[in-house]
């Protein structure tokens, strides 16, 4: 149920209430938000996964407890953000990002610093379905990176 390293939902799980959010959004009619954040990394695995494995932990204080948090890939997270619109969405991505970039992580005893690219969407103002809502969010991220990174990019 939980990724055994970062204690956030794996990817199975995550997507059945990914599922679930789309369903109840269409049925009672609210906005909610996905986050996809990807470490802008150049760490070798063995860092890597250390540092995964803080930025979940950072992720969630900065998220609410209702908010779900998944592991999709070997380098990312996905956020769910229920009854979030755009500019809410906004803020708390940004808000994750500038802790991210903040963050002294350790390296080998070292001190370094680590940022990371968001790219979100919202339902149903960027997309009215499950699947335009993950490519809509895919499409940012890599907005973010091909911009340099430590950005964050959702839909006008």
């Amino acid at each position: 149920m939980f990724d055994i390293h970062t204690k956030v939902l794996e990817r199975d799980v995550f997507q059945y209430f990914l599922d679930l959010e789309i369903k109840k959004a269409m049925r009672y009619q609210y906005f909610f938000s996905l986050l996809i954040i990807e470490p802008d990394l150049t760490a070798d695995s063995g860092i890597r996964a250390e540092i995964l494995k803080t930025m979940a932990e950072l992720i969630k204080e900065e998220v609410r407890t209702t908010d779900m948090i998944g592991r999709m890939g070997e380098n990312n997270f996905y956020v769910i953000l229920p009854h979030a619109e755009t500019s809410n969405t906004l803020s708390v991505a940004e808000r994750i990002r500038s802790r991210i970039e903040s963050y002294t992580f350790t390296r080998k005893n070292v001190g370094a610093k680590e940022t990371i690219s968001v790219g979100g969407a919202c339902f149903p103002t960027h997309a009215n379905e499950l699947g335009n809502l993950v490519r809509n969010a895919t499409k940012m991220i890599y907005e973010a990176k091909n911009n340099g990174g430590n950005k964050v990019c959702i839909p006008n």
